[in-house]
């Protein structure tokens, strides 16, 4: 989902939805992807979403395997857009 601020009440910031997606996912180990892990070749300065399958690599970390789609956050649009699954890598360091 991604919102924009349109307001405060009082202190409280005030939230309007521009864009959202449904996602389902095609098996129970797929997982939404977080654009903390995810970055893109094709849009790398773009906050990224994927739902895929992470799987651990010897040293520890993770490594996305499987995706079945991605997002990027269009900001200048102010909506979330369809990317190629081919461009896009998600991984988490063994510490994290």
């Amino acid at each position: 989902m991604l919102r924009r601020q349109t307001g405060t009440n009082g202190n409280l910031p005030v939230w309007t939805v521009t864009d959202q997606v449904t996602i389902l996912k095609p098996s129970p180990r797929h997982e939404l992807l977080q654009p903390a892990y995810c970055s893109s070749t094709q849009f790398p300065e773009e906050a990224i979403f994927a739902v895929g399958t992470m799987v651990e690599q010897p040293d520890g970390s993770y490594k996305s395997e499987n995706l079945v789609k991605a997002w990027r956050f269009d900001t200048k649009r102010e909506r979330l857009a369809a990317i190629p699954v081919d461009s896009v890598d998600c991984a988490v360091d063994g510490a994290d």
